[in-house]
């Protein structure tokens, strides 16, 4: 139990000598789980499960394999595209054990966002897999720019133009490197590109690890803990949470791919204990009758990425409810507010049996964390006024990769503007507001497109809901809103519309609605709906108007 507080309290950790720590700690605990055998000769009849030590020494092989075979030398960028497994965290880590830098990509990423990520990065090594490759990259002239490529995911010999993982893996050596400068850039992971193409946000070895091993100790997890995990590890959130799990010597499932029925089913089958995931997962997980599994064995949950439905905590609580001395014995629910440039997790929201959080609250800044909150010049508004958010911490990026103007905008020093319009109360707690960039300016009012979407979610037919502006000559920007309906439902745009000025504030209230199947709305890789893809889609539908 006390060794996640040795990692927390450890100064000047990096990624080596935090991957030693962690087969030093929990090097027999059976932590990791996949949901089919590794195809390698190296892990002929191994099954599906590893200890911290197995995964430990498959990084050391990655590193040896990257520095020894492939040639690669301090800040080189390397470029992993696979699905989620073990090898995909595996060669993140071991690139950055390496002394390069790792630009872990999700494997949903269409072939110009690849194409961006992997020019804008340099890189000249790219790991994939063929089920990856065939559905996201088809030809490697889609990346001249790339000069070796290695086939992940298969057994023996791989195609021509590729090197086979299998083989480098059967000659690599399991040997520890030399330890690396805990503040030198170790990853390059790029935001979902709501405002254009992602930028690459610079991580480094200490701000992967220290708020991270700050939360394990916090929360109650210890390696008695499994979780199952179906966030994508190339997305700063599920890499972080794969950080904060080992921390604490936690087991885990590591999915391939999102499936709710799956993650229901796992969940009674393994008795886990812990699920962490984005809303829109849940949202999945409470559509797929959940009340068919047993989810007792559950006892922490957890939400980031976007705001989680009061009501959605409360269906989870309640499914996963056991008896216990005074009445039913609930799971902790927590939430965290974090992003891309804050290295994950900024601030922690965790739902406790009696007590309940203001609503729109995203919870207090987690040690050692500080926030302020200022108007457009810089300076601090009053408590309780709205206002951007602006975070100091070790986990903050040190600026954007290959982008100076970006990064000048972004950093103040030291101190990351986030975009996010929030407010604080007189108990340090935040509440966010809006992006600022999503924030409407209608005939003189700010109309926070959250608020708007979280009233119109309320109608029991509504399945999804975004608000965007739309340019108009003399109001400045009019609020559309674009819902997916639940099946079966019959209501118009009309009826929508009608249903908005009747419940919500008239300034405010949606006039224009378009109604667009659930298919056609725009989700990012953690399931937030993009809005920048729609107001392209409907600024072109209405122009400006009059």
């Amino acid at each position: 139990m006390f060794e996640k507080y040795r990692i927390a309290f450890s100064r000047n950790l990096d990624m080596v000598s935090f991957n030693g720590m962690l087969a030093e700690l929990y090097g027999d605990v059976s932590g990791i789980v996949i949901e089919e055998p590794l195809p390698y000769e190296l892990f002929k009849g191994h099954g599906t499960r590893f200890t911290q030590g197995e995964y430990a020494s498959l990084v050391w092989r990655a590193t040896n394999i990257l520095r020894e075979h492939l040639g690669i030398q301090k800040n080189e960028r390397v470029a992993i595209i696979t699905g989620n497994g073990i090898e995909s965290i595996a060669l993140t880590v071991g690139s950055m054990c390496a002394g390069a830098i790792a630009v872990p990509m999700n494997y949903l990423l269409k072939p110009k966002e690849i194409k961006h990520i992997v020019e804008d990065s340099g890189a000249k090594v790219l790991f994939t897999d063929p089920t990856v490759f065939e559905s996201s990259i088809k030809d490697t002239s889609l990346l001249p720019t790339v000069e070796k490529w290695v086939m992940a995911g298969i057994s023996g010999k791989a195609p021509s133009g590729f090197e086979s993982f299998d083989e480098l893996l059967s000659v690599s050596r399991d040997e520890v490197p030399e330890k690396i400068n805990p503040d030198d850039t170790v990853g390059i992971f790029y935001t979902s590109g709501t405002t254009g193409f992602p930028k690459g946000a610079c991580v480094t070895s200490r701000g992967l690890l220290s708020v991270q091993s700050k939360a394990a100790a916090i929360l109650p997890l210890s390696k008695k803990d499994f979780g199952i995990f179906a966030l994508p590890v190339a997305h700063i959130f599920g890499f972080a949470i794969c950080i904060l799990g080992s921390c604490a010597g936690a087991g885990g499932l590591i999915m391939r791919y999102f499936n709710p029925e799956k993650v229901l089913r796992y969940i009674e089958e393994y008795h886990a204990t812990c699920l962490v995931g984005v809303p829109a997962m849940y949202a999945f997980i409470l559509a797929s009758q959940p009340e068919r599994y047993d989810l007792t064995s559950l006892r922490l949950l957890g939400s980031s990425a976007d705001a989680m439905p009061p009501e959605h905590v409360e269906r989870m609580m309640e499914l996963a409810a056991r008896p216990g001395l005074i009445g039913k014995k609930k799971p902790l629910f927590a939430e965290a507010y974090g992003m891309v440039e804050l290295t994950a997790m900024a601030a922690i929201k965790p739902a406790f049996r009696f007590f309940k959080w203001p609503p729109g609250c995203v919870g207090i800044p987690v040690p050692p964390v500080r926030t302020k909150v200022t108007d457009p010049s810089g300076r601090k508004v009053k408590r309780g006024e709205a206002g951007e958010l602006l975070v100091k911490s070790p986990g903050v990026t040190s600026g954007y990769w290959n982008n100076p103007e970006a990064t000048k905008q972004a950093l103040f020093d030291g101190w990351l503007k986030t975009g996010d319009i929030v407010r604080k109360d007189w108990l340090g707690r935040i509440y966010f507001t809006d992006r600022a960039k999503d924030v409407i300016k209608c005939g003189g009012y700010s109309i926070f497109s959250v608020e708007v979407e979280e009233e119109i979610l309320t109608n029991p037919e509504v399945e999804e809901c975004a608000v965007i502006g739309i340019p108009h000559k003399k109001m400045g920007q009019v609020p559309l809103a674009v819902v997916s309906l639940k099946k079966g439902s019959k209501l118009s745009e009309e009826d929508i519309a009608a249903w908005c000025k009747e419940n919500i504030a008239s300034y405010k209230a949606p006039r224009l609605v378009r109604i667009i199947p659930i298919e056609e709305m725009p989700f990012g890789m953690t399931l937030k709906i993009m809005k920048k893809d729609l107001r392209e889609r409907f600024r072109k539908e209405f122009g400006t108007l009059e």
